[in-house]
């Protein structure tokens, strides 16, 4: 987010001079915008801050040509470098800007068209600052357009990269090249970097998570295709998991900007403008301060965070005037004794930051190894202790069976079905799978394996029908139920028919007929027709692997 002073060549960030409480906690740092040499050693003195971030605007520095310094364009540079070495401050050095004659162009933001010239200025500086610069950044956000006004794009970007980082490298080894200066974590950016080949030329990341109108609290996040997104604070996880991904994972990320606008006004830039708010209260800022550098104390690959901003840019009450640890008219604002705090003391290990804890899940049914033919019960519950559950969601063979929201919006959630569509997938084995996924993303999955197979195929199984009627005079219940003899897999299917019969002379007459679904209990109530002495017939006629079955209840008089 530099943004160039019209009294000043070079754009500064300070850094944090002691020895943080946790050892893994990231450094402390500021960028000091609009701020002289002297306030930048004297505030980098009082707060323990243990770096400083310069820019250099080469098109302000080789004005004329190559090789042509213009007269005091590095003064400031040179005593910001002097003050910290003296102090054991760290300086990262930002380098961006082309002079007219390396790019055909008045507009500095337009690279230059030969890399090489770019990269033989950085090796001038970095000759001159051997052993006291501590890491190089290879311009200013070049994934997007707003200082690049060229070709955007990681192609664009990696051969001023690489050459950049072979000019410093022959003139101080021990350096660190940062790449991209991303906005954001942009880490497709970065994958980018390495598919263009530029993997060799850098030794670690620069990030900036002060994007547009960003009011967020770093311990929140959004997922995008399922990775941490780009624009969220904890997205530093993706940079680090693409350079683990390609055997870097020891490089170091530096965050040479974090923070969050205290102005009061509407976002006016970005894809959110005029839909939200442009910054925080000066409280938040403040909490927000203590809690990212408190993150970050998670993340040890994290080695520094600059804060951006030292003072504010401006009178206006605008965003990119308000970042500042210090108000325009110069007093301090709650950030700044929060910021001094943690340099001087450690971020703190209290709490953790952002949940990524899955959800705990028991499937209730099916049971591994259960055998089905027509239909599957499915059952699960989910908890999750964090956040809230998002669904839970069944699948078959990675088919998406069904997706239960609604029963999910809180902490516990619990979705069953008897599954119709089992009937249509081949006889054989189905896996099921059911995933519960919370309110950031999170999630687990367990998985059964189960069989459907042909009935037909399956040994005959006996099958016994239980009856029993109640009631008195014409009107009779009967209740019952079908059954297999011995354990099955199956529940019989068809239909239990019935027959109420009234005896004339020696023969049986059939009066009234019924029947009922012979996978469930069943009851109903029949009005008889006449006095008589009368039998209920119940049969069921087979369904394979099930053999058919009689009963008879006979000597039923009614008067």
């Amino acid at each position: 987010m530099f943004r160039p002073a019209t009294a000043l060549l070079l754009v500064l960030a300070a850094l944090a001079a002691a020895v943080p409480a946790a050892a893994s906690a990231a450094e402390t740092g500021f960028n000091a915008t609009n701020s002289s040499a002297t306030e930048v050693k004297s505030i980098s003195s009082a707060t323990g801050a243990q770096w400083v971030r310069q820019f250099v605007r080469w098109d302000l520095i080789e004005t004329r040509g190559p090789g042509t310094i213009a007269s005091g364009s590095l003064a400031h540079l040179d005593q910001v470098v002097a003050d910290a070495h003296a102090a054991g401050r760290k300086v990262v050095v930002g380098v961006l800007g082309t002079p007219s004659w390396a790019s055909g162009s008045s507009d500095p933001m337009v690279p230059p068209d030969d890399p090489a010239s770019y990269g033989r200025f950085l090796g001038v500086l970095a000759h001159r600052y051997a052993g006291r610069v501590a890491a190089w950044e290879i311009w200013n956000e070049p994934d997007e357009a707003e200082f690049w006004h060229g070709t955007v794009g990681p192609a664009a970007y990696a051969p001023l990269l690489a050459a950049a980082h072979s000019a410093i490298k022959a003139q101080d080894p021990a350096t660190l090249v940062l790449a991209a200066a991303s906005t954001g974590n942009d880490y497709p950016f970065l994958e980018g970097l390495y598919a263009a080949g530029a993997g060799d030329a850098f030794d670690g990341v620069a990030v900036h998570t002060d994007t547009a109108c960003n009011i967020t609290s770093p311990d929140v996040y959004y997922r995008e295709n399922g990775r941490v997104g780009r624009f969220s604070f904890l997205g530093l996880r993706e940079i680090h998991a693409t350079l683990a991904a390609h055997g870097d994972g020891a490089r170091p990320i530096i965050m040479t900007e974090i923070g969050w606008s205290a102005t009061s006004t509407t976002c006016a830039r970005g894809v959110w403008a005029g839909q939200k708010a442009a910054g925080v209260t000066e409280a938040q800022q403040a909490s927000f301060l203590k809690l990212a550098y408190r993150c970050l104390a998670n993340y040890p690959y994290v080695k520094a965070a600059l804060w951006f901003n030292l003072r504010d840019n401006g009178a206006a009450n605008v965003e990119l005037n308000r970042y500042g640890l210090i108000r325009w008219d110069g007093s301090n604002r709650p950030a700044f004794d929060a910021f001094r705090d943690i340099s001087r003391n450690g971020p703190g290990t209290d709490g953790t930051c952002g949940d990524f804890s899955t959800p705990s899940l028991t499937v209730a049914a099916p049971l591994a190894g259960t055998m089905y033919d027509r239909t599957l019960p499915i059952s699960a519950s989910a908890v999750d202790a964090h956040s809230t559950l998002s669904r839970l969601t069944f699948y078959a063979n990675g088919a998406r069976i069904r997706s239960f929201t609604g029963a999910a919006a809180g902490k516990v959630a619990v979705a069953k079905m008897t599954w119709f569509g089992a009937r249509n997938l081949p006889y054989g084995d189905v896996t099921i799978t059911i995933e519960a996924v919370d309110a950031y993303g999170n999630a687990r999955r367990r998985s059964v394996q189960v069989r459907r197979v042909d009935p037909a195929t399956l040994p005959a199984q006996p099958t016994r029908l239980s009856l029993r009627v109640a009631g008195s005079g014409r009107e009779r219940t009967v209740r019952g139920r079908l059954g297999a003899r011995t354990a099955s897999a199956f529940t019989p299917q068809g239909r239990v028919r019935f027959a109420w019969q009234y005896r004339s002379g020696t023969h049986w007459v059939t009066r009234h007929r019924a029947s009922r679904n012979a996978a469930h209990s069943f009851s109903y109530r029949q009005h008889l027709a006449r006095p008589a002495r009368w039998r209920l017939v119940a049969t069921y006629s087979g369904n394979a692997p099930f053999r058919s079955s009689r009963r008879v209840l006979s000597s039923i008089t009614v008067r």
